[in-house]
């Protein structure tokens, strides 16, 4: 995930990755972001990513988001989860725990993201959807200043409770990148009308779009139920533009 972002920022054209053969485990896990194997170097094989490729894949493409034809929408977290699951995208408010965010935990530093709730319009999502994550207020003002849209993510799979064989499946598939504890998802899983998202982590906004443009700026009526709901083109354009995500990134 870093050195994807260093590259972006930094306009490269490719990145390499030297490992041995004998790596097979992560050789595959390399190929299935994109990386190819293009020689030798030593005793190592060299595999290669090209920075701006396109192959219509969530993963081979990242940190690249292609928007023609795509749905946008959404997505409400709450703020106690909001830095936690998207570290790069903290607000200017909320305290930098440093030794918290440089830790070695998935949920937080993976490009992948679990997201466990009970809306059940989140259950029409379908891999591909493009989601603007949505930070709701913390309580300390009003969420017309309060509340922010903070990111850009990539749904990889959507799973519903009945997808889940057992309780076990579900802990080992969400467990990972979920910030929740395993207590927590335990008692998610009681729920009937349990959704689990699964996305890439693609973008931090460099300027947090607060509630009060979305409703005059972007144009979202506000008697929308602001947990979920589907952005048209041109308000996810509005979107990004305002909260100047690194133009690089948004592929149309």
């Amino acid at each position: 995930k870093k050195i994807m972002q260093a590259a972006v920022y930094k306009e490269v054209d490719e990145v390499y990755v030297t490992i041995f053969a004998k790596h097979e485990a992560l050789i595959k896990l390399l190929q299935r972001y994109g990386f190819e194997e293009r020689g030798k170097k030593g005793d190592e094989l060299v595999l290669v990513r090209p920075i701006k490729q396109r192959s219509n894949d969530v993963l081979r493409d990242y940190p690249f988001v292609h928007t023609e034809g795509k749905r946008k929408f959404l997505l409400a977290i709450k703020p106690e989860y909001h830095t936690r699951l998207f570290p790069d995208s903290i607000l200017n408010t909320e305290q930098r725990e440093k030794d918290y965010l440089v830790r070695d935990v998935a949920h937080t530093n993976s490009i992948h993201k679990i997201y466990v709730c009970r809306m059940k319009e989140v259950g029409q999502l379908h891999r591909d959807d493009v989601l603007v994550i949505y930070r709701m207020s913390d309580g300390a003002g009003p969420a017309y200043y309060r509340s922010v849209i903070s990111s850009v993510c990539v749904v990889e799979e959507i799973k519903k409770k009945s997808d889940f064989a057992n309780i076990g499946e579900y802990l080992k598939y969400a467990n990972a990148y979920s910030v929740f504890g395993e207590d927590e998802l335990r008692k998610l899983y009681e729920q009937p009308d349990l959704v689990v998202i699964k996305m890439t982590y693609n973008a931090a906004f460099d300027r947090r779009v607060i509630r009060k443009e979305l409703l005059e700026k972007v144009g979202i009526a506000s008697d929308k139920y602001w947990g979920f709901f589907q952005l048209t083109d041109e308000q996810f354009n509005k979107i990004t533009s305002i909260g100047k995500v690194n133009e690089s990134l948004i592929v149309n």
